[in-house]
């Protein structure tokens, strides 16, 4: 079956490409596949993952070798390759591990990647020499699960970003303390337990070796994880308020891809690859934009080569949306370093259409009630522009404390997934039978991070075609949500099951807890020894907003070997909850993404000490990944270092975090931009048991 699929999609791609080098357009738009999935079974998925090049016959005309992951149940007997046959077509396209809560993933992960020739950070330092060596692992971003080593009684690894697995085809590494990581040759188990109380939703994996993150993210490897079912926090059921149909769910994988004239893929991507500027309301290209020559300015000759921006693998498919109750749409940004500012643009009426958000960074949104839209959106992050839904007033959610929230633009950063209901609206926004012909456009509208950032180019990523019947009487305006992001519930729920995992790591008498009413300050900029590197900045910060002496650690880049943060557990290893202060002093945008946790960003009032008593605020929005909008200055050269800052010599725009920590071990924070992370904007931290 799997041979005759190969067969269809190489077919298509022949007649879509009739005349070398003309795409013939819609007409020719597969529609979206679903990623092929591969589900637990009693409680178990065990799988065999293997890094290794293969060609990406999607990405016509051009054809490049991309790399991939071959995911397969793990063969009988411990061979370290997929039975022929036993994996899909389009593996570039990202696979889709389904889980359960209380569930057990085990993963051999085999490294048979080639040579990482154009890593970038290997030239940065002798010491980075081994990069070129092409180290992977795995991590599984959002996951609320351990990070531990193995043991004599368990030796595989849980969701731990310090292990290195090298193809022993490649050669050996040096020793070198920049390794920072357990070395491992050809395979590495990992087994990831997903505790009982895990939240539903949407995750990812992806690889996580410091240095050439970006190089292998960007070249084809990553996949998503869903945990329970939509289901278990969206009313779907004909039966659930004035729900007629179930919406049908789709899981929408955002991956790009540089590739050069000559069909050689460029895992060290370049921004400035394609055009900027393309006139407003429209894009540069129909899954993906044209290369353009920068010989002139230093850079390089693009021209005849395409930055790929696929869905699920495919150039702009085509989207049908044939049921009465719409569609959810589960997205996740996979992209290295690409910000998406995603719409679904409507022609016909000369604007955005609405969708309602169901959850983001894998937890249901359930914002409290009464709430300005302002101060929503600031719940977010700024990942979204909210607005009252329709056919609701204020206050009136179903739940008696949420509204429900509804937008027209997604703002998403690297590693950003969202869950939207989408559905055919008139002009009133009322939902209504869409009219013949009814279309809409799904895209990226490009965005720019800064003065020093990057400029992201627009680009339409699929066409919607609404095709269902009448959404039928009684039908809701909005799906009633049961918010899983409540502040404190998650860890306290989280840590009951941790407490075996905990127990296991060594305690830490040199860890201290932070004294009430302090905080710790996060600074996000280049070091100013090294202007072309990325870091972070340290300090603690008093009750009374004053720095406490000693703490000071100034921007630098990562150092593997020194967690720079140590959180003990509460009393009898409850969750210990910190407020952390995230200042960017660069001239760019940066994507703050802490692991083994979830945060929530405190609102204005919180901040001010004015919260009124009774008033319900840790409801709403629980975050893995933020948005930090840049510094500013008249120059536009942004606060660059900490002590124009404290100066008052720029305009940085803190967000500030409540992060309830309730699993123990060694894990990281970091900038999600992955140029950015393998640059240097990365720290260690360490949760030790009470």
């Amino acid at each position: 079956m799997r041979t005759r699929q190969l067969a269809d999609l190489l077919l298509r791609y022949l007649l879509c490409w009739a005349v070398p080098g003309i795409f013939l357009g819609a007409a020719c738009a597969a529609d979206l596949q679903e990623p092929i999935t591969l589900a637990s079974r009693n409680g178990v998925l065990d799988i065999l993952m293997v890094a290794r090049p293969a060609p990406v016959p999607s990405l016509t005309p051009l054809v490049p070798t991309g790399w991939v992951y071959d995911i397969c149940p793990r063969p009988a007997g411990g061979a370290n390759v997929c039975p022929a046959g036993s994996t899909a077509p389009n593996i570039y396209g990202g696979t889709r591990l389904k889980l359960q809560k209380g569930d057990t993933l085990k993963v051999r992960l085999v490294n048979r990647l080639p040579l990482a020739v154009n890593a970038k950070h290997q030239f940065d330092d002798p010491d980075h020499a081994f990069l070129r060596l092409n180290p992977t692992n795995i991590h599984t971003h959002g996951m609320l699960v351990t990070p531990n080593y193995p043991t004599p009684a368990n030796p595989t690894y849980g969701d731990n970003v310090f292990v290195l697995t090298f193809n022993s085809a490649n050669g050996q590494p040096q020793v070198s303390p920049h390794i920072h990581a357990d070395i491992r040759y050809d395979f590495t188990d990992y087994q990831i337990k997903i505790p009982p109380t895990h939240p539903s939703g949407l995750f990812w994996f992806h690889p996580h070796a410091h240095g050439v993150a970006l190089n292998q993210v960007s070249s084809g490897l990553a996949g998503i994880i869903t945990v329970g079912d939509v289901q278990d926090y969206v009313c779907t059921g004909p039966g659930c308020a004035g729900v007629p149909v179930a919406p049908e769910v789709r899981h929408l994988i955002l991956k790009d891809s540089q590739v050069l004239p000559g069909g050689d893929m460029q895992d060290q991507e370049d921004p400035d690859f394609c055009s900027s500027s393309a006139p407003a309301g429209t894009a540069l290209g129909q899954g993906y934009c044209p290369g353009q020559n920068l010989s002139a300015d230093g850079g390089g000759n693009y021209s005849g080569g395409r930055w790929f921006f696929t869905v699920n693998g495919q150039q702009y498919p085509n989207i049908p949306v044939t049921g009465g109750g719409g569609e959810i749409w589960r997205i996740t940004n996979t992209s290295g370093s690409v910000t998406y500012d995603l719409r679904l643009w409507s022609a016909a009426q000369n604007r955005n259409l609405l969708m309602q958000v169901l959850s983001i960074d894998g937890v249901s949104v359930s914002p409290t009630a009464g709430m300005a839209m302002k101060e929503v959106s600031a719940l977010t992050g700024g990942k979204m522009d909210p607005e009252a839904c329709p056919g609701l007033a204020p206050a009136s959610g179903g739940s008696g404390d949420a509204d429900p929230l509804c937008v027209r633009r997604l703002h998403m950063m690297p590693s950003s997934r969202v869950e939207v209901w989408v559905a055919y609206r008139d002009r009133h926004d009322a939902l209504a039978a869409p009219p013949a012909g009814a279309t809409a456009i799904f895209r990226t509208s490009g965005f720019n991070t800064g003065p020093g950032g990057d400029t992201w180019p627009a680009v339409d990523l699929a066409r919607v075609q609404f095709r269902g019947p009448a959404p039928g009487a009684g039908a809701t305006s909005v799906l009633r949500v049961q918010g899983q992001g409540t502040a404190m519930s998650l860890p306290l729920a989280l840590s009951a099951n941790m407490s075996a995992a905990n127990a296991a790591v060594p305690t830490d008498p040199s860890c201290k807890a932070l004294p009430p009413g302090h905080k710790r300050r996060i600074f996000f900029a280049a070091p100013v020894s090294d202007p072309d590197k990325f870091g972070l900045g340290y300090e603690e910060v008093d009750e009374k907003g004053v720095p406490v002496p000693n703490t000071f650690m100034d921007v630098a880049p990562f150092d593997p070997m020194t967690a720079t943060v140590c959180v003990p557990l509460g009393p009898g290893n409850s969750p210990a909850t910190e407020r952390w202060e995230l200042i960017n002093l660069a001239n760019e945008d940066h994507n703050f993404h802490v692991h083994q946790v979830k945060f929530r960003i405190l609102t204005n009032a919180e901040l001010a000490g004015t919260v009124v008593p009774g008033t319900v605020f840790d409801r709403g929005v629980m975050l893995d990944n933020v948005p930090l909008v840049h510094s500013y200055t008249a120059d536009g050269n942004g606060c660059n270092d900490v002590a124009t800052w404290r100066s008052g010599g720029c305009t940085a725009y803190p967000s500030t975090v409540e992060i309830p920590f309730a699993i123990a071990g060694d894990f990281v924070y970091h900038c999600h931009i992955l140029e950015h992370e393998d640059g240097g904007m990365m720290a260690r931290i360490r949760v030790r048991p009470n």
